[in-house]
Parts: C-alpha cells; structure tokens; sequence
C-alpha cells in the first residue's frame, strides 16, 4: 500500500482510466490523442473544483465504479447520468462535494449517456507522457498504463488543508441533456467531393442507431448502408476526433477521442467540436441523425458550449 495514495479503487467497472484533455502534436508518429470523450463534462468537473481545465481525473464507461478516499478530499462527477453515494448518503453530480477520510464513493451504471468524469480537488498526480496525463487504453500507456481495477491507487496533487469549504453547482438548466433521437451536426469533410449531393443528404436524411462494438475510439452505426459506385476507399490520411468515416460496407463511423491517426475510408463529413460531447455519451441502441451547418453556425455552437463552462454555476454555498 503506497503511502502518498489518497485514493484506493475497489471496482474500476467496465471501463474507467485516468485522463486529461488529450495529448496532441504526435499524430505523425502514429501517437493518439486519447483524452476525455465528453471534453465537455470533463473541463465542467474539474471548474467546480477550481482545478485546471486539464486537471487529471477518471472517466468511466456505463458501469461506474467504487473507490475509497484514503484522505478528506473534494470531488465533482459530472456526466451520464448516474446515482451516486458518498459515505451511503445519496450526493448529486454536477456539484463539488467534500469527501472525508475513509469514506466510500460509489457511482453506479449510467441511467442516461455513458460516461461520467469524476474529478479530485487538485487533480490526479501521475506522470505525464508527451505532456499529456492521458490513458491510451488501446496502446497501454499513460495515466496508470492500463485501465483502472481493484487495487490500483492514485495519488492527488492537493491535500486536505487546502480543501475549499464551499460547494458549487452547475444547475439544472445550464446541464447538458442527451435527447433522442441524436442530431449530430457536421461540417463537410476532406473527401466532399468524392460524393454526390445525393449521397450526402442519403447521409444527412437516414437514422443509425449506435452499435455495440463502438468505444473509445469510435461510433460504429447501423443502419441503411450507403451506396456509390466509386466505393469508400482512400489513400491513407490524417483523421481527427468527429470524423464520418464511411467503411467499406457503406456504414458510417464516428471517429472520438482515441481515434487512430490515419484512416484509408472517405470522410464525407466531420461532426462539429460543439457536438463532440453528445457523440460520447450515445450508448449501444441509441439512434441518431447528422444534419449539415455552416461554418459561422458551427462556430457559434462552440463558443455556446464554452460560455456554458463560464457562466452556469451556482454561488458557492457552505457544505454541511
């Protein structure tokens, strides 16, 4: 038991690793940029904490996870929607909560969405690789080296006596809502071209539902699949995360966070920074629908969303 840990992980769930914001400037050495899925949930996480925006933290995937704080701590979960314990007591997300020594924090299966970002007053200290805190769970390197299971521990970069002994709040109103059907918004991709008019709207017009062989590194969708006689293979290129890859059965990909760095499928469209976050939290069953904007729309999108990360909390209020 290393005694700089303050905390303990009981049950990693089905997926749970240690990330950041993504490490990015090694794509031409074939190096993901992994990082939170959902960016948006995980830098609302660590602002309720006061943390950097790329503090280290978890994400998890579906199943939650359990883990024991060694020491007092704060955390924030936000995300998928999930119930959550502290201590057995029933504790909201989307709120910093004072953690105290010993105690138990129990996130169970996500409800709605998929995953849920669970941030520690001070962020995670583990070793950055390529400036970047990330877990690449598919190459096995970052955070930790590997998913989180029972009996891996993390150590903080902040102590108890520096805990605030105010809580905040994202309110209700100003939270992210996953509704279905999903509309992703997208922008023309690198291979437009290759397409007809018609192929795009086929694209645009048609629901897909999320299969169950999506992950980190994609959204693999069901569907009608689409048809051209040029076929969907390309000279191989760079990809970047919200990419549309269509395969070579006519289906289309999503391409998120641990995404490969080059891809040989057409990418007809790329799904919008702003709408990255909903891509994340769409789970196995789910339908959704890409739908095509301006550029001057996708940008205002975005600005939206960052502007949510400023603007919607509570004022800080004392915990009991």
């Amino acid at each position: 038991m290393s005694l700089d840990a303050q905390i303990e992980i009981l049950d990693g769930g089905l997926l749970s690793s240690v990330q950041d914001l993504g490490r990015f400037g090694y794509g031409a050495f074939g190096v993901s940029p992994s990082g939170a899925t959902d960016w948006l949930s995980a830098r609302s996480a660590n602002r309720l904490l006061g943390n950097p925006p790329n503090a280290a933290l978890i994400e998890t995937t579906m199943t939650g996870l359990r883990l024991r704080a060694r020491s007092a701590t704060a955390i924030a979960v936000c995300g998928a929607s999930a119930p959550l314990t502290v201590a057995g007591n029933k504790r909201p997300l989307w709120q910093s909560l004072r953690v105290h020594a010993g105690a138990e924090v129990v996130l169970a299966p996500a409800e709605r969405g998929v995953r849920s970002y669970v941030a520690f007053f001070g962020g995670i200290d583990v070793q950055e690789v390529l400036g970047s805190a990330s877990t690449d769970v598919a190459a096995g390197f970052g955070g930790i080296g590997h998913a989180l299971g029972r009996g891996d521990e993390l150590a903080l970069l902040a102590t108890d006596a520096l805990l605030p002994e105010e809580e905040r709040a994202i309110p209700a109103a100003a939270r992210p809502f996953w509704r279905q059907p999903a509309t992703l918004r997208t922008l023309p991709g690198p291979h437009t071209a290759r397409f007809t008019e018609d192929d795009v709207d086929q694209l645009c017009g048609r629901p897909y539902r999320v299969s169950a062989r999506s992950n980190r590194q994609g959204l693999r969708l069901e569907g009608a699949p689409l048809r051209t006689e040029r076929g969907f293979d390309v000279i191989s290129a760079g990809v970047c995360a919200g990419c549309v890859q269509i395969s070579s059965d006519g289906m289309p990909i999503v391409l998120l966070a641990e995404h490969q760095t080059t891809g040989g499928y057409a990418v007809p469209l790329v799904v919008i920074a702003a709408d990255l976050p909903d891509a994340a939290q769409l789970r196995p069953g789910d339908e959704l629908r890409f739908s095509r904007v301006t550029r001057a729309e996708a940008d205002q999108a975005l600005v939206e969303k960052m502007c949510s990360l400023r603007e919607g909390f509570d004022e800080p209020r004392r915990s009991g």
